[in-house]
């Protein structure tokens, strides 16, 4: 296991008469131990976040309030595997409330317990998109259980890291406003890639470099698919109240097709026999004065996302590493759209982002929490 460093000293709780916010993690990787880490600095200076516990797919432990998530890294070294049906019984049976059950796994097998917890009175926060890309019914489920046990069901940094993208599309929602249109460069693999066009690079030199960087995916077909960029707007379609399916969605893949079956080494080595390919359409964009971006687009009519043309002097054209864009029309900002702007990738971002996540469940569950 990856080896993290927390403080072990602890401040003393604030005198409440609230009840503490307690939390259990259930991944951590890259982001599980980021925001350990920033529940561990809230707590050291006094704010009234209890981590209870956490998993790994490997280990399982339950801790002391007290103790902090160091010393729950150590009880997941000697723990038993992560036994489902238990944890799940003793969140929703016997953990005193309020509870925030965190999923930062990505894993098909821990997203399909969401409706239970939620009925079972825990609010659900999490980065991970795939219980919200299920059938359009699914997330109708998960949306009526939180509203019918009263808790929340937060899913923020699933489109946009830390960017506020999806309460800004709740909020205009909520105040009667109606979502026309998203269009985003949403992909942080895929705005380095193409910034990296932009200077100059092939295209598997590009790919290369985001691998070697660790922007992409472990296997950066999955970036290539256009998969995730499909789900994000997927995921905002349906927060705007709009009802799609997975397979309304059309998808433009990178991945080429005679490479699409090879090992991923194979792949990587033969990905230079599309530079050509790459350099025509680059060529061909420059000649308007425009550049290559891979873009999404929302609209009633439905979702599109794939590689579009762009004049190079706009802020889809000058897109940096790394970076989201997204443009909202609504009924209210029909002239000129609503932008949100900034990184949408990176362990410590998109963990910041949950947290702000648990703690907007803890101040309208009524704790005591001050405000970040």
């Amino acid at each position: 296991m990856t080896s993290h460093s927390f403080s072990t000293s602890r401040s003393a709780a604030p005198s409440t008469s609230s009840p503490p916010i307690r939390v259990y993690v259930a991944g951590v990787g890259d982001v599980g131990a980021a925001l350990l880490r920033q529940i561990d600095a809230r707590e050291e200076n006094g704010q009234d976040l209890r981590l209870i516990g956490a998993c790994t797919s490997r280990r399982a432990a339950w801790v002391a309030p007290d103790r902090g998530p160091e010393a729950l890294l150590t009880g997941l070294e000697e723990a038993a595997p992560p036994d489902w049906p238990a944890i799940v019984d003793r969140l929703t049976q016997e953990t005193p409330r309020p509870l925030v059950f965190v999923d930062a796994t990505g894993s098909p097998d821990v997203a399909a317990h969401y409706e239970v917890l939620l009925r079972g009175g825990v609010h659900v926060v999490t980065p991970s998109k795939l219980a919200n890309t299920r059938s359009q019914s699914t997330f109708d489920q998960l949306q009526a259980a939180a509203a019918e046990a009263g808790v929340q069901y937060r899913y923020e940094t699933t489109v946009g890291a830390g960017l506020p993208v999806v309460q800004t599309v709740r909020d205009l929602v909520a105040t009667g406003d109606r979502v026309h249109s998203i269009r985003g460069g949403v992909s942080g693999t895929l705005t380095f890639l193409f910034s990296a066009l932009r200077d100059g690079a092939s295209f598997s030199e590009a790919v290369r470099a985001a691998v070697d960087r660790g922007y992409a995916e472990p296997d950066v077909r999955d970036d290539l698919s256009g998969t995730d960029v499909a789900r994000k707007f997927l995921i905002l379609a349906r927060t705007a109240s709009y009802a799609v399916e997975p397979s309304d969605v059309q998808v433009e893949s990178l991945v080429p097709d005679p490479l699409a079956d090879h090992s991923y080494d194979a792949f990587l080595d033969r990905l230079s026999t599309v530079d050509p390919h790459w350099r025509e359409r680059s060529t061909a964009a420059a000649v308007e004065d425009a550049v290559l971006q891979y873009v999404g687009h929302f609209s009633p009519e439905g979702i599109e996302v794939g590689v579009e043309s762009v004049p190079g002097d706009t802020a889809f054209g000058q897109l940096g590493a790394q970076e989201n864009l997204f443009e909202i029309t609504t009924d209210r900002y029909a002239d000129v759209p609503l932008v949100v702007r900034g990184p949408g990738a990176g362990p410590s971002v998109t963990a910041a982002g949950v947290l702000a996540d648990v703690l907007t469940v803890a101040r309208e569950a009524g704790s005591s929490l001050p405000p970040t």
